[in-house]
């Protein structure tokens, strides 16, 4: 082998050897460093707490179900007395000023009615034998029942209130109410949101601040924020007592409206 060809085996071997040293202090510096880090997290005093916040709010929308039932010989005719009181109501509504499209169907039904008819004769049957089809009691049908119910959703702060809803159905025809709902709009609980997890997150720095100064210790950071979902009440429910009357008097009240977080804070 030439004395050029060796120097050349010789400098590629330098420098591979080169190259694996490098690497590999590099490897070891990026573990020890890695290793420094776990050690400074796990070394960090923690402290884990949690913030609330509540407030009480008007509803803002309310929804008011009436409806109207009829009975006929036939299906054709309850189902025709329905539909003829129904738009009476529906006149007599658009007319107090609620628009149509702040009116809905929410049922329909048409059904048989039925009546039991005893036997003719007193049946005796004896144990162990069967009964006789002329001791059984038959059921016929004797008419039909039409329902149907309208569904009407207005802003709580409006013009017009729930018992005005209330009266007007019933005077134009409508024979049932199934009560008012008053509840928080979609916007409503947005800005509600938003309103109550600033407060939950400054409770529960609040109270953290309080443990660590109880400790001798400060607060430096936060390692995690847990949001919980902001609760909204069930539509409250309110039904007065005689709806005949006039003058209906429905009174929302208030809705109670609260969040949590949880909070991991650092502290030194």
């Amino acid at each position: 082998m030439s004395t050029n060809n060796r120097r050349l085996i010789l400098l590629t071997g330098i420098i591979a050897a080169g190259i694996f040293a490098a690497t590999f202090s590099g490897t070891q510096l990026m573990s020890a460093t890695a290793q420094s880090t776990d050690s400074d997290t796990q070394t960090r005093s923690t402290l884990s707490t949690t913030g609330s916040s509540t407030v009480k709010v008007d509803p803002d929308k309310f929804t008011v179900t009436v409806g109207v039932e009829t009975n006929g010989t036939t299906a054709q005719e309850a189902a025709s007395s329905n539909a003829d009181f129904v738009a009476k109501v529906i006149a007599a509504l658009k007319a107090l000023g609620v628009s149509e499209d702040s009116m809905s169907t929410s049922s329909y039904n048409v059904y048989p009615v039925y009546s039991y008819k005893e036997p003719v004769n007193v049946c005796r049957v004896m144990e162990g034998y069967p009964v006789p089809p002329e001791c059984y009691i038959s059921q016929e049908v004797t008419g039909y029942k039409a329902s149907s119910s309208i569904s009407i959703t207005l802003d709580a702060d409006g013009a017009i209130d729930a018992g005005q809803v209330i009266d007007t159905a019933i005077g134009a025809g409508a024979n049932t109410v199934q009560g008012v709902f008053f509840f928080m709009s979609q916007e409503s609980q947005e800005e509600i949101r938003d309103s109550l997890i600033g407060k939950a997150i400054a409770n529960a720095r609040h109270r953290a601040d309080i443990a660590a100064d109880a400790a001798g210790m400060n607060v430096t950071g936060v390692q995690s924020i847990n949001l919980n979902d902001v609760y909204f009440p069930f539509p409250t429910y309110s039904k007065g007592g005689d709806f005949a009357a006039a003058d209906t008097q429905i009174l929302p009240g208030q809705q109670e409206v609260t969040t949590s977080v949880s909070i991991v804070y650092y502290l030194s």
